[in-house]
């Protein structure tokens, strides 16, 4: 049996709040999507940075291309509503049709299935409704990335000057050991490990500085521009990664994804597309008249003779085996597109409840490494008193200070990655793709 739609199973259901735990985050924002989180940071630098890729990014421009190309498509589709009008201009000098002569017609003609026009017309506006999903795909895209690419700039720099820090303390350790040894005082197992040691730092900082030149040319490309250095007043340490997280309940942000918009539509298109299989095998009317004039003889210089002809024309396929075939492809398609729209629902709520988990729990490690800095900055006050006292070695000192930097570099790191869970999770929210 031929149906003009493809029913799916019932929608799935939407649960009524998020499973992961997550005391950041606040549900009570309905439309999330003109919110521009990044601002919570308070920093002007990151807040031009992503204005800019808004405004200039190439594939923003490219998504708004899609969209006035699908916008065009939609035009033809309406226009197909009205008649089209041809002419006919020509000049025979033919012996056989008796005198040489000249014509000129204007043909109206019309082609018309009311319910296969409405289908295609339906299919279009769903399609614009796609490349607009796209679209605000790609600028939720762009926001995450150019704030990601900022804060891992901005903690590489800062990693390297700690890393510098370090290496400054350990070329100290080492000129302490290369004393002692030679003095007599310590074998040069010591004196190998600081310089093996120091090595490695040194080697680690060349890494970092690739890492800088990736991550400014990674922010110069989002915002179309050319590679170069940049030169941010801001520090690391000015970035506040305790945020309260800006979101709402699953039924809004499921609403409010674009992806989820995209599957939606990209389904109702595909049952336009059945609907248009379908309506083939119903009859097609074309109709058409000519209205003109023909030549005088003998030689033709005006039109005089007028020329009228009608035709009327009831069509439909009484044998035409690929419209089965077409309506079947149609089918099967539209169960694809519920599969990707199914599979897209699942992905959205393990996404965010997996963003929603790292936020917590990377938030937590975060507070124990800095309560663990907290100790050690303690622990080098108390060194640095029985130094200055003269009850404990320069040696000793630089020990704890080198643990002091060590716990900052973790620190560094843990930082960063606790930021990145912020971009990921309001990536995942769909929170502020339609600032402008």
């Amino acid at each position: 049996m031929i149906s003009a739609k493809y029913a799916p199973k019932p929608n799935p259901e939407i649960p009524k709040k998020w499973n992961a735990k997550n005391t950041n985050l606040n549900t009570n924002n309905c439309n999330t999507i003109c919110i521009p989180w990044w601002k919570k940071f308070d920093d002007p630098v990151l807040n031009d940075l992503i204005q800019k890729g808004l405004q200039c990014n190439n594939d923003i421009h490219t998504a708004v291309a899609n969209v006035e190309a699908a916008q065009g498509e939609l035009k033809r589709v309406k226009y197909n509503w009205i008649p089209g009008l041809d002419s006919l201009l020509g000049y025979s000098s033919f012996p056989y049709l008796g005198y040489p002569g000249s014509i000129a017609l204007l043909i109206p003609t019309y082609t018309i299935n009311v319910f296969k026009q409405i289908k295609e017309q339906q299919n279009a506006k769903h399609e614009l409704a796609v490349t607009k999903n796209m679209r605000d795909t790609v600028r939720l895209a762009v926001v995450a990335q150019i704030a990601g690419s900022y804060f891992q700039y901005q903690a590489q720099v800062e990693r390297l000057i700690l890393l510098k820090n370090i290496e400054a303390d350990l070329s100290k350790k080492v000129n302490i050991y290369q004393a002692t040894y030679q003095t007599g005082l310590t074998s040069d197992i010591e004196l190998v490990r600081a310089k093996n040691k120091l090595e490695l730092i040194k080697s680690e900082e060349k890494v970092i500085e690739q890492n800088i030149v990736v991550a400014q040319n990674m922010l110069r490309y989002l915002i179309n521009e050319n590679p170069k250095e940049f030169k941010f007043p801001t520090k690391f340490s000015d970035l506040n990664p305790h945020q309260e997280i800006i979101g709402s309940l699953p039924f809004n942000i499921i609403e409010n994804r674009p992806d989820m918009q995209k599957a939606t539509n990209e389904l109702k298109a595909a049952n336009a597309k059945v609907g248009i299989a379908a309506y083939s095998f119903l009859p097609t009317i074309q109709l058409s008249a000519a209205r003109g004039d023909i030549g005088i003889v003998p030689y033709s210089t005006t039109l005089g003779t007028n020329v009228y002809f009608n035709q009327a024309l009831f069509q439909t396929s009484l044998i035409k085996l690929s419209l089965f075939g077409e309506f079947e492809k149609s089918h099967g398609v539209a169960k694809a597109y519920y599969a990707k729209y199914l599979d897209t629902f699942r992905k959205v709520l393990r996404d965010i409840n997996n963003d929603l988990s790292a936020n917590e729990l990377y938030t937590e490690r975060l507070d124990h490494t800095i309560n663990a800095q907290n100790d050690l900055i303690k622990n080098y006050s108390l060194h640095s008193s029985l130094y200055n006292e003269g009850i404990i070695s320069a040696l000793k000192l630089l020990n704890e200070k080198i643990k002091l930097d060590e716990v900052k570099i973790t620190l560094n790191e843990h930082k960063t990655e606790q930021l990145i869970t912020i971009v990921n999770l309001y990536q995942d929210l769909a929170v502020g793709y339609g600032c402008t």
